[in-house]
């Protein structure tokens, strides 16, 4: 029975956001991670967290923007790729952003790194979102370049997706800016001047 409501519920709730934002500007911001699955971990630190944290201060910096910015979570819950992908599908949105955060043994690794599908089918437009954001974001943190990969979310969407890593949470600089309000309120708005 439960089983069933939860299909019942993420269909209601599919349906409702197929229609409630029609004609309007909407980005979709992908959080990494969530629930049981925590991401990178360091020093007790998560990953699902802070994509959280950052992303949801991106969406308070477009409060009166002219565009509706949408988060495939905005709890510690955890989501299927699939269920990602469908209910992104359902928003229509003009691009996504899936925020990750990384780690590496070496710990002097740092900065970020941005990834887009070749088997997108909206590989230019993709291709161009990488470049603005990694313009925006390489003002105030070290860029890593733009590189391919098929991620699952990136190949399927069907709209314009990057998934960016924002930063490396073993490497001490890098942490401080993912971890601190200050560091994540300059991501943001990094971000944010991309958007509007």
């Amino acid at each position: 029975m439960i089983h069933y409501l939860k299909i019942f519920g993420l269909t209601l709730l599919l349906f409702t956001f197929s229609f409630s934002y029609a004609g309007e500007k909407i980005i979709v911001i992908d959080l990494g991670h969530g629930g049981k699955d925590n991401g990178v971990e360091v020093e007790g630190v998560f990953e699902k967290d802070l994509v959280l944290e950052i992303a949801q201060k991106i969406q308070a910096l477009t409060a009166n923007a002219e565009f509706k910015i949408i988060l495939t979570r905005e709890s510690d819950v955890s989501l299927s790729l699939k269920d990602r992908v469908d209910y992104i599908k359902s928003l229509n949105p003009d691009f996504v952003i899936s925020l990750h955060i990384n780690a590496d043994p070496n710990t002097r690794v740092n900065g970020f790194d941005l990834f887009v599908s070749p088997q997108n089918t909206k590989n230019l437009e993709s291709l161009e979102l990488a470049e603005r954001i990694e313009t925006s974001l390489s003002k105030e943190f070290t860029s890593n370049g733009i590189k391919e990969s098929n991620f699952y979310i990136l190949k399927n969407v069907n709209r314009a997706s990057v998934t960016l890593e924002l930063g490396y949470l073993s490497n001490p600089g890098n942490r401080y800016l993912l971890t601190s309000e200050y560091g994540q309120h300059r991501i943001a708005e990094a971000i944010y001047n991309v958007l509007k």
